[in-house]
C-alpha cells in the first residue's frame, strides 16, 4: 500500500471513529442548533419595535388640497386642525410652498399623490426649525424613585410614591452615569461633556422610552415592553411622565423639499421632525436637504415606523459627484437625540449626506434594519464617513441588520460610553476609492459587549483583520479599543472592547472566508426581529445577505436608483463550512 493511501485509511477510520464517538455523545452533524445570541447580551426584538400592529392603512379622506400659487402652509395647517381622528388631509399633485413650518397633530395623515408628485417646499427665509414635523416637545414631569421590578425582562416596575399614570402614559425610565460600572456608562468622552445626552445636563445617559398599559395600584405599573436593562437601585432609577405627546400620526406618499429653506435656523434640528411621538410613521415619502440632520428623532420618540423613504441631498446641494463637501453645517441622515426606543427604521434609501444614522443621546431597543447607505459624503474627501454613528452615550440593546452600507459603521469615543448594540446579516464595505478612516467596524474605547454576527464585511482592500493595540492606522476589517478616528497609538488602547465583543459567523475579504467563534452554533437565524419574509420585500430570495447565503449578497443599483432588495437574485443555502476559530 502506497503511503497516500495508507494515510486516506487512516482518515477516513479516524473520521468513521469522530462519528461514532459524536453519535454517542447525542450529537450529529446534521443536529445544529440555532444560534442565539446571549440572553444578556440581547433583548426580544421581534413584535417589540414600530407601530403596533403596523402602519394603518387609512382610508377617509378629510380633504383634498390643491396648490394655490402662494404660500400654503395655512390652509394646510387648517385642514389637519380640523381634520377627524382616523382620517386623512390629501394634497393633490404639485408644489405646495410654504413659509412656515407644517405640523402634523395625533390621529391625522398627511399624505400625498406619491414621491415626485406632490411636493411640500419650504421657502426661503421660512420661520420654524422644519419644513414638516409630527408632533412638538413634550412637557417633562417630576421624578419619581423607582424601587422595585427593575431587572431586564420585568414588566411590571413599582414607585415610591404614587405615580399618577394611566395607561396610555408615555415615561422615560433612566438613571445615573456611573464610569466604574461594567460596562462603564457616562457622557463624558474625547471631546468633552455632553450636555445634551440624557436628562440632568447628560448624567442620566442610560434609559428607555416606555409606555404604561395597566395601574395595578397607585405604586406600581404595567410596561408594554420590558425592560432593556437591569436598573440599579443605587444609581437613582427614575420614571419621568411624557404629556403631550403625539399619537397615530403619518405622513405618506410626497416629497418634502429643503433646497431652498436650509439655513442655520435649522441648526440642532431637521428638515424632518418627530418630537415626542408615539406609534407615528413617515412612509414613501422624500426628504431633500439637509442643512443639519435630514431627519431628527427627540424627546421620547418611542414605537414609531420610518419605512420606504427617500432621504438624501446635503444643503446646498452642489457636488452630486462627491468632489466638494456637502452642506455648510453637519448634513447628518437620521439623527436620534433624547430617549428613542423601540422605532422601527427600515427600507430607507440613504444617500449624499454626512452619515446616514447618527445617535446622540440615549437611544435603545431600536430596530434599524434593511436600509441602503451609500454615495456618503465628507469634508475630508478621501477619509471615510460613518454610515452609522454610535456617537453619544448611551446607545445600548439596538439591532443593525439587514443593512447594505457602503462605509464604516462606528460606535465612537466622541460624547461618552455604548454597549450591547448588535449588527446581523448587514453588507458592510469601506466607501470606493476612501483610504482614510478605512476600518469596515470601529468599535472604539468604552464601547462594550458589542455582537458582531453573520455580517459580510471588506471591501477587498483591508490589510488586517483586526487592528489593536498597535501604533498604526492600518485598514482593517475591524478597528478595536482607538480613542478617536486619528489615534493610531497602542497606548491608552481598551483592550475591553476587544475582550467583550462576539464576532461570529462574519465572512469577510481580508480572510476570505468565515470566522467562527468557538465551538458556537453555526446555522444562524434568519431574522432577529421578523418572523418572516416582510411583506414589502417583493420577488427576492429572503435574506440576501450572509455568509450562509449565495450570492453572498445582491447586486446595488446605485444612489437614488431604488434599493438591493429589487435587484439581482439570491438563495439560500446550507450554512458554509467552518474556515476559522477564533
Amino acid at each position: 500500500m502506497t503511503q497516500e493511501k495508507l494515510n486516506n485509511s487512516l482518515l477516513k477510520n479516524l473520521i468513521a471513529s469522530l462519528a461514532l464517538v459524536m453519535a454517542l455523545a447525542g450529537f450529529t452533524q446534521a443536529a445544529h442548533a440555532t444560534y442565539a445570541i446571549p440572553s444578556s447580551r440581547a433583548i426580544t426584538w421581534k413584535g417589540n419595535s414600530g407601530v403596533k400592529g403596523d402602519i394603518p392603512a387609512r382610508s377617509t379622506i378629510y380633504t383634498t388640497l390643491k396648490p394655490s400659487g402662494g404660500d400654503d402652509a395655512a390652509a394646510i395647517k387648517s385642514a389637519i386642525a380640523n381634520c377627524p381622528a382616523g382620517q386623512v388631509v390629501q394634497l393633490s399633485a404639485g408644489t405646495f410652498n410654504v413659509g412656515s413650518t407644517i405640523v402634523v397633530k395625533s390621529n391625522v395623515t398627511l399624505r400625498g399623490n406619491g414621491m415626485g408628485s406632490t411636493i411640500i417646499k419650504g421657502r426661503s427665509g421660512m420661520s420654524g426649525k422644519s419644513v414638516v414635523g409630527i408632533g412638538s416637545r413634550p412637557s417633562v414631569g417630576s421624578a419619581i424613585a423607582l424601587t422595585g421590578g427593575l431587572t431586564k425582562g420585568s414588566t411590571t416596575i413599582t414607585t415610591a410614591t404614587a405615580h399618577g399614570w394611566t395607561p396610555g402614559t408615555i415615561i422615560v425610565i433612566d438613571q445615573l452615569n456611573n464610569v466604574n460600572d461594567d460596562p462603564p456608562v457616562t457622557n463624558v468622552g474625547n471631546n468633552g461633556n455632553c450636555s445634551w445626552c440624557g436628562r440632568l445636563s447628560g448624567t442620566r445617559s442610560l434609559g428607555q422610552t416606555a409606555k404604561v398599559v395597566a395601574v395595578p395600584s397607585p405604586t406600581t405599573a404595567t410596561l408594554e415592553i420590558p425592560l432593556y436593562w437591569s436598573y440599579d437601585k443605587s444609581l437613582s432609577p427614575q420614571g419621568v411622565k411624557l404629556s403631550g405627546v403625539t399619537t397615530q400620526a403619518g405622513i405618506e406618499n410626497l416629497t418634502i423639499d429643503n433646497s431652498l429653506s436650509g439655513s442655520s435656523a435649522q441648526k440642532s434640528s431637521g428638515t424632518l421632525s418627530l418630537l415626542g411621538t408615539s406609534n407615528c410613521w413617515v412612509q414613501n415619502t422624500e426628504v431633500i436637504g439637509a442643512y443639519e440632520a435630514i431627519m431628527l428623532l427627540n424627546w421620547g420618540a418611542y414605537r414609531n415606523t420610518i419605512r420606504a423613504n427617500k432621504l438624501h441631498e446635503g444643503f446646498p446641494t452642489t457636488a452630486g459627484d462627491g468632489t466638494t463637501s456637502y452642506a455648510t453645517s453637519r448634513a447628518y441622515g437620521i439623527n436620534s437625540q433624547m430617549y428613542s426606543s423601540a422605532n422601527l427604521i427600515e427600507n430607507n434609501q440613504i444617500y449624499h449626506l454626512s452619515t446616514g444614522l447618527i445617535t446622540a443621546g440615549p437611544f435603545s431597543g431600536n430596530v434599524f434594519a434593511y436600509n441602503y447607505i451609500t454615495s456618503l459624503y465628507l469634508n475630508v474627501l478621501n477619509f471615510n464617513p460613518y454610515a452609522i454613528s454610535f456617537h453619544g452615550s448611551h446607545a445600548f440593546m439596538n439591532l443593525i441588520e439587514g443593512n447594505y452600507i457602503d462605509s464604516r459603521v462606528a460606535s465612537d469615543w466622541v460624547w461618552g460610553t455604548k454597549s450591547h448594540n448588535t449588527f446581523f446579516r448587514n453588507k458592510i464595505a469601506l466607501a470606493p476609492n476612501r483610504t482614510g478612516g478605512a476600518w469596515d467596524v470601529d468599535l472604539q474605547a468604552n464601547s462594550r459587549y458589542y455582537n458582531i454576527i453573520g455580517n459580510v464585511l471588506g471591501r477587498s482592500t483591508e490589510s488586517l483583520y483586526t487592528l489593536e493595540a498597535l501604533s498604526a492606522k492600518t485598514s482593517a476589517i475591524f478597528r478595536l479599543g482607538y480613542n478617536s478616528d486619528g489615534d493610531g497609538s497602542a497606548t491608552g488602547n481598551d483592550i475591553n472592547v476587544g475582550n467583550s465583543v462576539v464576532r461570529h459567523g462574519n465572512w469577510d475579504t481580508y480572510s476570505n472566508g468565515v470566522t467562527w467563534n468557538r465551538s458556537d452554533d453555526q446555522t444562524l437565524p434568519l431574522s432577529l426581529y421578523l418572523s418572516g419574509k416582510p411583506t414589502w420585500w417583493g420577488g427576492l430570495q429572503w435574506p440576501c445577505i450572509g455568509p450562509d447565503v449565495s450570492p453572498r449578497y445582491p447586486t446595488a443599483p446605485g444612489a437614488g436608483k431604488g434599493t438591493p432588495w429589487t435587484n439581482g437574485s439570491v438563495k439560500v443555502v446550507s450554512s458554509p463550512s467552518l474556515t476559522s476559530v477564533k
